[in-house]
Protein backbone atom coordinates (compact mmCIF):
# COMPACT_ATOMS: atom_id res chain seq x y z
CA UNK A 1 0.00 0.00 0.00
CA UNK A 2 1.46 3.35 -0.78
CA UNK A 3 2.66 5.78 1.74
CA UNK A 4 0.15 8.92 2.00
CA UNK A 5 1.06 11.77 0.49
CA UNK A 6 2.44 15.08 2.08
CA UNK A 7 -1.21 16.94 1.81
CA UNK A 8 -3.12 13.64 3.61
CA UNK A 9 -0.47 13.40 6.37
CA UNK A 10 -1.10 17.01 7.06
CA UNK A 11 -4.94 16.85 6.39
CA UNK A 12 -4.95 13.26 8.88
CA UNK A 13 -3.69 14.93 11.90
CA UNK A 14 -5.15 18.46 11.46
CA UNK A 15 -8.02 16.91 11.28
CA UNK A 16 -7.74 14.88 14.62
CA UNK A 17 -5.86 17.14 16.34
CA UNK A 18 -7.36 18.53 19.90
CA UNK A 19 -6.33 21.12 22.24
CA UNK A 20 -5.91 18.56 24.88
CA UNK A 21 -3.10 17.24 22.75
CA UNK A 22 -0.95 20.57 22.94
CA UNK A 23 1.80 20.60 24.98
CA UNK A 24 1.99 23.54 27.58
CA UNK A 25 4.96 24.86 25.96
CA UNK A 26 3.21 24.78 22.56
CA UNK A 27 -0.15 26.54 23.89
CA UNK A 28 2.26 29.52 25.40
CA UNK A 29 3.88 30.06 21.95
CA UNK A 30 0.83 30.10 19.92
CA UNK A 31 -0.76 32.39 22.23
CA UNK A 32 2.13 34.63 22.05
CA UNK A 33 1.82 34.41 18.19
CA UNK A 34 -1.43 35.41 18.53
CA UNK A 35 -0.36 38.47 20.68
CA UNK A 36 2.54 39.62 18.61
CA UNK A 37 0.07 39.49 15.54
CA UNK A 38 -3.17 41.38 17.10
CA UNK A 39 -0.81 43.89 18.49
CA UNK A 40 0.59 44.89 14.88
CA UNK A 41 -3.16 44.64 14.07
CA UNK A 42 -3.54 47.84 16.57
CA UNK A 43 -0.45 49.11 15.56
CA UNK A 44 -1.20 49.28 11.73
CA UNK A 45 -4.01 51.99 11.66
CA UNK A 46 -1.36 54.12 11.75
CA UNK A 47 -0.68 53.40 8.49
CA UNK A 48 -2.05 55.55 5.97
CA UNK A 49 -1.37 53.06 2.89
CA UNK A 50 -3.03 50.28 4.91
CA UNK A 51 -5.78 52.86 6.01
CA UNK A 52 -6.90 53.44 2.38
CA UNK A 53 -6.63 49.86 1.70
CA UNK A 54 -9.47 48.59 4.47
CA UNK A 55 -11.76 51.67 2.71
CA UNK A 56 -10.78 49.96 -0.32
CA UNK A 57 -12.37 46.65 0.75
CA UNK A 58 -15.14 47.80 2.88
CA UNK A 59 -16.29 49.63 -0.01
CA UNK A 60 -16.14 46.60 -2.17
CA UNK A 61 -16.69 43.78 -0.18
CA UNK A 62 -18.80 45.55 2.99
CA UNK A 63 -21.70 43.47 4.06
CA UNK A 64 -23.42 44.31 7.39
CA UNK A 65 -23.19 40.31 8.41
CA UNK A 66 -19.80 39.58 8.03
CA UNK A 67 -16.85 39.63 9.71
CA UNK A 68 -15.10 42.54 12.07
CA UNK A 69 -12.90 44.43 10.15
CA UNK A 70 -9.84 45.85 12.89
CA UNK A 71 -10.32 49.52 13.98
CA UNK A 72 -14.10 49.70 12.25
CA UNK A 73 -17.79 49.53 13.50
CA UNK A 74 -18.33 47.91 9.70
CA UNK A 75 -18.25 44.92 8.82
CA UNK A 76 -16.84 43.02 5.33
CA UNK A 77 -17.02 39.04 3.76
CA UNK A 78 -15.20 36.69 5.10
CA UNK A 79 -12.32 37.12 2.42
CA UNK A 80 -12.65 40.92 2.80
CA UNK A 81 -11.92 41.16 6.55
CA UNK A 82 -9.54 38.58 6.54
CA UNK A 83 -7.33 40.42 3.94
CA UNK A 84 -8.21 43.85 5.50
CA UNK A 85 -6.87 42.73 8.82
CA UNK A 86 -4.01 41.28 7.18
CA UNK A 87 -3.22 44.83 5.73
CA UNK A 88 -3.11 45.79 9.39
CA UNK A 89 -0.60 43.52 10.55
CA UNK A 90 1.30 43.47 7.89
CA UNK A 91 1.54 47.42 7.70
CA UNK A 92 2.91 47.63 11.17
CA UNK A 93 6.28 45.97 10.43
CA UNK A 94 5.40 43.71 13.70
CA UNK A 95 5.14 40.02 12.31
CA UNK A 96 6.84 36.98 13.23
CA UNK A 97 9.89 35.01 11.28
CA UNK A 98 11.13 31.66 10.56
CA UNK A 99 13.95 31.00 8.84
CA UNK A 100 14.54 34.67 7.68
CA UNK A 101 12.30 34.84 4.51
CA UNK A 102 8.93 33.55 6.04
CA UNK A 103 6.39 35.50 8.20
CA UNK A 104 3.11 33.17 8.84
CA UNK A 105 2.04 35.93 11.41
CA UNK A 106 0.27 38.21 8.97
CA UNK A 107 -1.58 35.78 6.97
CA UNK A 108 -2.71 33.03 9.64
CA UNK A 109 -3.60 34.93 12.59
CA UNK A 110 -6.01 37.53 10.32
CA UNK A 111 -7.32 34.14 8.54
CA UNK A 112 -8.10 32.54 11.89
CA UNK A 113 -10.13 35.25 13.61
CA UNK A 114 -12.24 35.43 10.39
CA UNK A 115 -13.42 31.51 10.51
CA UNK A 116 -13.16 31.55 14.34
CA UNK A 117 -15.76 34.60 14.39
CA UNK A 118 -18.15 33.40 11.54
CA UNK A 119 -18.25 29.84 12.39
CA UNK A 120 -18.68 30.73 15.92
CA UNK A 121 -15.50 28.80 17.27
CA UNK A 122 -13.88 28.75 20.77
CA UNK A 123 -10.35 29.86 22.33
CA UNK A 124 -9.27 26.44 22.00
CA UNK A 125 -10.46 25.91 18.66
CA UNK A 126 -8.58 29.50 17.14
CA UNK A 127 -5.34 27.79 19.09
CA UNK A 128 -5.98 24.44 17.67
CA UNK A 129 -6.25 25.94 14.47
CA UNK A 130 -3.24 28.29 14.77
CA UNK A 131 -0.86 25.44 15.73
CA UNK A 132 -1.59 23.21 12.47
CA UNK A 133 -1.32 26.13 10.20
CA UNK A 134 1.55 27.44 11.52
CA UNK A 135 3.30 23.88 11.74
CA UNK A 136 2.33 23.39 8.50
CA UNK A 137 4.35 26.56 7.09
CA UNK A 138 7.78 25.84 8.81
CA UNK A 139 7.78 22.57 8.07
CA UNK A 140 6.94 22.44 4.22
CA UNK A 141 8.59 25.98 4.21
CA UNK A 142 11.94 25.08 6.36
CA UNK A 143 14.95 23.84 4.10
CA UNK A 144 13.61 24.87 1.48
CA UNK A 145 13.17 28.90 1.41
CA UNK A 146 16.45 29.42 -0.11
CA UNK A 147 15.79 27.53 -3.44
CA UNK A 148 12.37 29.09 -3.43
CA UNK A 149 13.34 32.51 -3.25
CA UNK A 150 16.10 31.70 -6.33
CA UNK A 151 13.56 30.81 -8.39
CA UNK A 152 12.33 34.28 -8.26
CA UNK A 153 9.43 33.84 -6.01
CA UNK A 154 9.16 35.09 -2.14
CA UNK A 155 8.93 32.13 0.04
CA UNK A 156 6.87 34.06 2.46
CA UNK A 157 3.18 34.21 0.43
CA UNK A 158 3.37 30.99 -0.99
CA UNK A 159 4.18 28.78 2.43
CA UNK A 160 1.68 30.76 4.09
CA UNK A 161 -1.15 30.50 1.82
CA UNK A 162 -0.91 27.07 2.36
CA UNK A 163 -0.81 27.39 6.27
CA UNK A 164 -3.76 29.54 5.96
CA UNK A 165 -5.95 26.89 3.57
CA UNK A 166 -5.44 24.54 6.43
CA UNK A 167 -6.17 26.66 9.21
CA UNK A 168 -9.35 27.89 7.71
CA UNK A 169 -10.46 24.51 6.42
CA UNK A 170 -9.89 23.08 10.37
CA UNK A 171 -12.01 26.44 11.96
CA UNK A 172 -14.63 25.22 8.82
CA UNK A 173 -15.01 21.83 10.29
CA UNK A 174 -13.81 20.08 6.94
CA UNK A 175 -13.25 16.43 6.94
CA UNK A 176 -9.98 15.05 5.85
CA UNK A 177 -10.57 14.62 2.19
CA UNK A 178 -11.53 18.22 1.90
CA UNK A 179 -8.51 19.53 4.28
CA UNK A 180 -6.41 18.06 1.30
CA UNK A 181 -8.49 19.66 -1.31
CA UNK A 182 -8.06 22.87 0.68
CA UNK A 183 -4.15 22.14 0.70
CA UNK A 184 -4.34 21.26 -3.31
CA UNK A 185 -6.52 24.25 -4.32
CA UNK A 186 -4.25 26.98 -1.93
CA UNK A 187 -0.88 25.29 -4.08
CA UNK A 188 -2.90 26.76 -7.28
CA UNK A 189 -3.58 29.89 -5.47
CA UNK A 190 0.20 30.45 -4.13
CA UNK A 191 1.59 33.41 -5.43
CA UNK A 192 4.50 36.30 -4.57
CA UNK A 193 7.58 37.79 -7.01
CA UNK A 194 10.90 38.10 -5.64
CA UNK A 195 11.66 40.99 -8.22
CA UNK A 196 9.89 43.86 -6.24
CA UNK A 197 12.38 43.27 -3.15
CA UNK A 198 15.18 43.02 -5.66
CA UNK A 199 14.86 46.54 -7.19
CA UNK A 200 13.39 48.23 -4.05
CA UNK A 201 9.55 49.00 -5.03
CA UNK A 202 6.79 48.36 -2.30
CA UNK A 203 4.05 45.39 -3.94
CA UNK A 204 5.32 42.86 -1.31
CA UNK A 205 3.56 45.14 0.79
CA UNK A 206 -0.07 42.99 0.22
CA UNK A 207 1.94 40.09 -0.81
CA UNK A 208 0.56 38.02 2.84
CA UNK A 209 -2.64 40.07 2.73
CA UNK A 210 -3.35 38.57 -0.85
CA UNK A 211 -1.92 34.99 0.69
CA UNK A 212 -4.60 35.41 3.30
CA UNK A 213 -7.55 35.87 1.11
CA UNK A 214 -6.20 32.72 -1.30
CA UNK A 215 -5.89 30.72 1.65
CA UNK A 216 -9.51 31.71 2.83
CA UNK A 217 -10.72 31.49 -0.38
CA UNK A 218 -9.06 27.62 -0.96
CA UNK A 219 -10.68 26.41 2.42
CA UNK A 220 -13.96 27.75 0.81
CA UNK A 221 -13.93 26.19 -2.35
CA UNK A 222 -13.28 22.96 -0.62
CA UNK A 223 -16.07 23.24 1.57
CA UNK A 224 -18.42 23.30 -1.35
CA UNK A 225 -17.71 19.63 -2.25
CA UNK A 226 -17.82 20.04 -5.77
CA UNK A 227 -14.09 19.98 -6.23
CA UNK A 228 -11.24 17.13 -5.37
CA UNK A 229 -7.33 18.02 -4.83
CA UNK A 230 -4.59 16.12 -6.57
CA UNK A 231 -3.35 13.65 -3.61
CA UNK A 232 0.20 14.62 -4.99
CA UNK A 233 -0.31 18.72 -5.44
CA UNK A 234 2.96 19.77 -2.95
CA UNK A 235 5.42 16.54 -4.11
CA UNK A 236 4.09 15.21 -7.21
CA UNK A 237 6.35 15.62 -10.89
CA UNK A 238 4.24 18.90 -11.46
CA UNK A 239 3.18 19.95 -7.90
CA UNK A 240 4.15 22.67 -5.92
CA UNK A 241 8.11 21.73 -4.95
CA UNK A 242 8.56 21.02 -8.47
CA UNK A 243 7.04 24.80 -9.86
CA UNK A 244 8.57 26.95 -6.26
CA UNK A 245 12.07 25.02 -5.70
CA UNK A 246 12.54 23.40 -8.47
CA UNK A 247 12.46 19.99 -7.73
CA UNK A 248 10.07 17.52 -6.87
CA UNK A 249 12.71 15.43 -5.01
CA UNK A 250 13.76 17.60 -2.47
CA UNK A 251 16.59 18.69 -4.54
CA UNK A 252 18.13 22.22 -3.39
CA UNK A 253 19.77 24.81 -5.33
CA UNK A 254 20.71 27.32 -2.42
CA UNK A 255 20.44 26.40 1.15
CA UNK A 256 21.48 28.35 4.50
CA UNK A 257 24.31 26.26 5.50
CA UNK A 258 24.92 24.45 2.00
CA UNK A 259 22.59 21.31 2.51
CA UNK A 260 21.80 19.88 -1.12
CA UNK A 261 19.10 17.63 -0.88
CA UNK A 262 16.16 17.16 1.75
CA UNK A 263 14.24 13.74 2.52
CA UNK A 264 10.50 14.49 1.79
CA UNK A 265 9.75 12.19 4.43
CA UNK A 266 11.34 14.33 7.07
CA UNK A 267 9.11 17.11 6.17
CA UNK A 268 6.12 14.86 8.58
CA UNK A 269 8.60 13.19 10.71
CA UNK A 270 7.16 13.16 14.35
CA UNK A 271 4.50 15.21 13.45
CA UNK A 272 2.45 15.95 16.60
CA UNK A 273 5.76 15.23 18.84
CA UNK A 274 8.04 17.92 17.58
CA UNK A 275 6.90 21.33 16.80
CA UNK A 276 9.09 23.44 14.74
CA UNK A 277 7.01 26.49 15.28
CA UNK A 278 8.54 26.73 18.52
CA UNK A 279 11.54 28.16 16.51
CA UNK A 280 9.65 31.00 15.20
CA UNK A 281 10.89 34.56 16.07
CA UNK A 282 9.37 37.49 16.98
CA UNK A 283 10.22 41.14 14.89
CA UNK A 284 9.71 44.20 17.02
CA UNK A 285 12.06 46.30 14.98
CA UNK A 286 11.08 48.36 12.01
CA UNK A 287 13.70 46.18 9.49
CA UNK A 288 14.80 43.28 7.86
CA UNK A 289 14.49 40.44 10.56
CA UNK A 290 17.75 39.64 10.15
CA UNK A 291 18.90 42.58 11.64
CA UNK A 292 17.08 41.93 14.49
CA UNK A 293 19.66 40.06 16.29
CA UNK A 294 22.26 42.52 15.67
CA UNK A 295 20.31 45.18 16.98
CA UNK A 296 19.80 43.26 19.85
CA UNK A 297 23.77 42.19 20.34
CA UNK A 298 24.88 45.71 19.46
CA UNK A 299 22.59 47.23 22.22
CA UNK A 300 23.68 44.17 24.86
CA UNK A 301 27.22 44.87 23.86
CA UNK A 302 27.39 48.88 23.99
CA UNK A 303 25.80 48.68 27.43
CA UNK A 304 27.54 46.13 28.88
CA UNK A 305 30.99 47.07 28.37
CA UNK A 306 30.29 50.65 28.34
CA UNK A 307 30.97 51.65 24.57
CA UNK A 308 30.34 55.03 22.83
CA UNK A 309 30.15 54.95 19.42
CA UNK A 310 32.75 57.74 19.43
CA UNK A 311 35.21 55.26 20.62
CA UNK A 312 34.89 52.28 17.96
CA UNK A 313 37.52 51.88 15.44
CA UNK A 314 35.81 49.22 13.66
CA UNK A 315 32.95 46.85 13.78
CA UNK A 316 32.69 43.11 12.16
CA UNK A 317 29.47 41.44 11.80
CA UNK A 318 29.81 37.27 10.83
CA UNK A 319 26.06 36.77 9.62
CA UNK A 320 24.61 33.96 7.52
CA UNK A 321 25.78 34.57 3.95
CA UNK A 322 22.30 34.43 2.52
CA UNK A 323 21.84 37.95 4.92
CA UNK A 324 24.18 39.59 3.21
CA UNK A 325 22.64 38.89 -0.07
CA UNK A 326 18.68 39.64 0.23
CA UNK A 327 16.27 38.45 -1.09
CA UNK A 328 18.43 35.98 -2.74
CA UNK A 329 22.06 35.26 -3.97
CA UNK A 330 20.64 34.73 -7.23
CA UNK A 331 19.91 38.02 -7.67
CA UNK A 332 20.24 40.32 -4.53
CA UNK A 333 19.14 44.10 -3.84
CA UNK A 334 22.64 44.96 -4.01
CA UNK A 335 25.83 43.49 -5.84
CA UNK A 336 27.97 45.59 -3.84
CA UNK A 337 26.72 44.38 -0.45
CA UNK A 338 29.67 45.70 1.18
CA UNK A 339 28.77 49.47 0.49
CA UNK A 340 27.15 50.79 3.34
CA UNK A 341 23.38 52.43 2.97
CA UNK A 342 21.30 54.31 5.58
CA UNK A 343 18.00 52.34 6.23
CA UNK A 344 19.08 49.44 3.74
CA UNK A 345 21.87 47.43 4.99
CA UNK A 346 23.14 45.93 8.30
CA UNK A 347 26.08 48.30 8.67
CA UNK A 348 23.75 51.23 9.18
CA UNK A 349 21.21 49.63 11.94
CA UNK A 350 24.62 48.27 14.26
CA UNK A 351 25.78 51.99 13.85
CA UNK A 352 22.54 53.46 14.51
CA UNK A 353 22.34 51.24 18.09
CA UNK A 354 25.76 52.14 18.42
CA UNK A 355 25.35 56.34 18.28
CA UNK A 356 21.83 56.50 20.26
CA UNK A 357 22.21 52.96 22.74
CA UNK A 358 19.19 51.29 21.31
CA UNK A 359 17.12 50.96 17.56
CA UNK A 360 12.93 52.42 18.01
CA UNK A 361 10.64 49.44 18.08
CA UNK A 362 8.00 49.18 15.48
CA UNK A 363 5.57 52.52 15.57
CA UNK A 364 7.94 54.45 17.21
CA UNK A 365 8.86 56.52 13.62
CA UNK A 366 8.05 55.93 10.10
CA UNK A 367 10.77 53.22 8.41
CA UNK A 368 13.06 55.19 6.60
CA UNK A 369 12.75 58.15 8.84
CA UNK A 370 16.24 59.63 10.07
CA UNK A 371 17.40 60.08 13.84
CA UNK A 372 15.42 63.15 15.35
CA UNK A 373 18.80 64.43 15.86
CA UNK A 374 20.43 64.92 13.10
CA UNK A 375 23.88 65.04 14.73
CA UNK A 376 23.28 61.50 15.72
CA UNK A 377 22.03 60.23 12.37
CA UNK A 378 25.16 62.17 10.79
CA UNK A 379 27.40 60.29 13.35
CA UNK A 380 25.10 57.31 12.36
CA UNK A 381 25.77 57.83 8.79
CA UNK A 382 29.94 58.27 9.56
CA UNK A 383 30.40 55.20 11.77
CA UNK A 384 28.44 53.30 9.12
CA UNK A 385 31.18 53.43 6.82
CA UNK A 386 33.67 51.47 9.53
CA UNK A 387 31.26 48.23 9.93
CA UNK A 388 32.36 45.16 7.87
CA UNK A 389 30.10 42.38 7.08
CA UNK A 390 31.68 39.03 6.85
CA UNK A 391 29.46 36.35 4.87
CA UNK A 392 29.80 32.48 6.42
CA UNK A 393 28.04 29.78 4.78
CA UNK A 394 28.02 27.57 7.36
CA UNK A 395 26.67 30.27 10.39
CA UNK A 396 22.81 29.28 11.52
CA UNK A 397 20.56 32.27 10.25
CA UNK A 398 19.85 35.30 12.31
CA UNK A 399 22.94 34.35 15.09
CA UNK A 400 25.37 37.03 13.90
CA UNK A 401 28.62 37.15 15.86
CA UNK A 402 30.12 40.84 16.24
CA UNK A 403 33.63 42.17 16.78
CA UNK A 404 33.94 45.92 18.14
CA UNK A 405 37.69 46.76 18.15
CA UNK A 406 37.77 50.06 19.83
CA UNK A 407 40.79 53.24 19.23
CA UNK A 408 42.43 52.01 22.46
CA UNK A 409 43.18 48.72 21.22
CA UNK A 410 40.81 47.23 23.21
CA UNK A 411 38.83 44.27 21.50
CA UNK A 412 35.08 42.94 22.33
CA UNK A 413 33.32 39.75 20.84
CA UNK A 414 30.08 38.46 21.75
CA UNK A 415 27.52 36.30 19.73
CA UNK A 416 24.15 35.91 19.68
CA UNK A 417 22.08 32.53 19.43
CA UNK A 418 18.74 32.82 16.67
CA UNK A 419 17.05 30.96 19.64
CA UNK A 420 17.50 34.10 22.05
CA UNK A 421 14.59 35.93 19.60
CA UNK A 422 12.03 33.12 19.99
CA UNK A 423 10.25 34.48 23.07
CA UNK A 424 7.52 32.90 25.77
CA UNK A 425 4.32 34.85 25.82
CA UNK A 426 5.21 36.72 28.99
CA UNK A 427 9.26 37.77 27.20
CA UNK A 428 7.32 38.92 24.15
CA UNK A 429 4.55 40.57 26.23
CA UNK A 430 7.07 42.69 28.20
CA UNK A 431 8.95 43.84 25.03
CA UNK A 432 5.61 44.70 23.19
CA UNK A 433 4.46 47.20 26.11
CA UNK A 434 7.30 49.26 24.79
CA UNK A 435 5.49 49.72 21.29
CA UNK A 436 2.12 51.09 23.21
CA UNK A 437 2.91 54.44 23.39
CA UNK A 438 1.75 54.80 18.97
CA UNK A 439 -1.60 52.56 19.94
CA UNK A 440 -4.65 54.59 18.53
CA UNK A 441 -7.48 54.55 21.15
CA UNK A 442 -8.07 54.75 24.53
CA UNK A 443 -5.36 53.67 27.68
CA UNK A 444 -5.80 50.59 28.55
CA UNK A 445 -6.59 48.68 24.89
CA UNK A 446 -3.53 46.59 24.50
CA UNK A 447 -3.65 45.25 28.39
CA UNK A 448 -6.77 44.27 27.77
CA UNK A 449 -6.08 43.06 24.35
CA UNK A 450 -3.40 41.02 25.67
CA UNK A 451 -5.15 39.44 29.11
CA UNK A 452 -7.45 38.50 26.63
CA UNK A 453 -5.14 36.65 24.49
CA UNK A 454 -3.30 35.07 28.17
CA UNK A 455 -6.64 33.59 28.72
CA UNK A 456 -7.92 32.20 25.16
CA UNK A 457 -8.29 28.68 25.66
CA UNK A 458 -11.30 29.95 28.34
CA UNK A 459 -13.46 31.82 25.32
CA UNK A 460 -15.84 30.64 24.57
CA UNK A 461 -16.34 33.09 21.35
CA UNK A 462 -14.24 35.50 19.08
CA UNK A 463 -16.30 38.52 20.44
CA UNK A 464 -14.13 39.54 23.55
CA UNK A 465 -11.02 39.70 21.81
CA UNK A 466 -12.08 41.33 18.62
CA UNK A 467 -14.16 44.22 20.48
CA UNK A 468 -10.67 45.46 21.47
CA UNK A 469 -9.41 45.15 17.96
CA UNK A 470 -12.56 47.44 16.59
CA UNK A 471 -12.48 51.43 17.08
CA UNK A 472 -13.17 51.72 20.49
CA UNK A 473 -16.04 53.73 21.76
CA UNK A 474 -15.99 56.07 24.91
Amino acid sequence: MAEPSISRRFARWAHALRFEDLPPVVVDKVQALLLHALTGGMLGANSRTAQDIVRATLKEEGRPDGATVFHSDQKASRIGAAFANSELVHASFLFDSYRMLTHPGPVLVPAALTQAELEGRSGKDLLVALVVGYEMVCRLADEFIPSTAARGFRPSPLFATLGAALTCGKLMGLDEDRLVTAIALATHFASGLNEGPRVGSNELLIHEPQATRNGVFAAMMARSGHLKGAESSIEGRAGFYNAFTGSHTGKLSYSFTGLEQVDLESITARLGEEHKLLDIMFRIYPCPGYNQPVIELMHQMCEQHAISAQSIAEIRIHMNWIETSYPSPAFPRFDDWQQPRAWETTHYFAARVAVSGSFPVANGFAPGAPDTDPAREAQARQLMERVQLVPEKLRPMFSPAITIELNNGQVHQASYPYERMAWTFEELSLRLKACRCSLPGYPGRWDRMAGLVAQSQTLNAMEPLLKQMRTPTP
